[in-house]
């Protein structure tokens, strides 16, 4: 899915991972290279399942590089069909893509590959009340500070839970009740 040869003309770039916030910055990505008639770059930045891990711990059941490459290839193919459809842009309007599922550290990859574009798009979350939350990641961050185009971080709501260590993307409404409470209680 990779290609060596940079596209001619005007570059819109956008790394996407498979999250809510990635797939909100590939849908603004995609009407921006429209109105700008520009190409879009589509980058997804994998590492393989073994890296980081002691050489006495147990390996993954995956079957290696090669599965670890097509499922960043499919990630890659899928978020832009869903963004496609999300964005209903008909298939006239739809900017020239180039995709590419590229191994390496995800900063960097996306440093390196965005070198002459016009503009690195990426996405961020959003916490309800604002607070302490860091609405970037840590490659977001990266790419703010040492990125060699302007860059645009396009946010996605996320609902903070008391209950869970971690945010949850509100993909669909529940209800969350601690031990012995009543959903709804005000022991919430």
């Amino acid at each position: 899915m990779t290609s060596e040869a940079r596209p001619a003309g005007p570059r819109i770039m956008v790394g996407v991972n498979g999250s809510a916030a990635s797939a909100a910055a590939l849908c603004w990505a995609l009407r921006e290279a429209t109105l700008r008639r520009a190409v879009l770059q589509v980058v997804h930045a994998w590492e393989p399942a073994t890296r980081g891990r002691a050489l006495y711990a147990p390996r993954p059941w995956a079957a290696g590089r090669e599965a670890d490459r097509h499922a960043a290839e499919a990630l890659v193919a899928a978020a832009v069909e869903d963004a496609q459809h999300a964005t209903g842009l008909a298939g006239d309007d739809r900017p020239a893509l180039w995709l590419e599922a590229v191994e390496g550290l995800p900063a960097k990859v996306l440093l390196d590959r965005a070198c002459g574009a016009e503009l690195l798009v990426l996405g961020g979350l959003t916490a309800p009340g604002g607070g302490n939350h860091q609405p970037v990641s840590p490659v977001a961050l990266a790419c703010l500070r040492a990125a060699p185009c302007p860059v645009v971080v396009v946010t996605c709501p996320v609902l903070a839970s008391p209950v869970l260590a971690s945010p949850v993307l509100p993909a669909q409404p529940r209800t969350l009740s601690r031990r012995g409470a009543h959903a709804g209680s005000s022991a919430l």
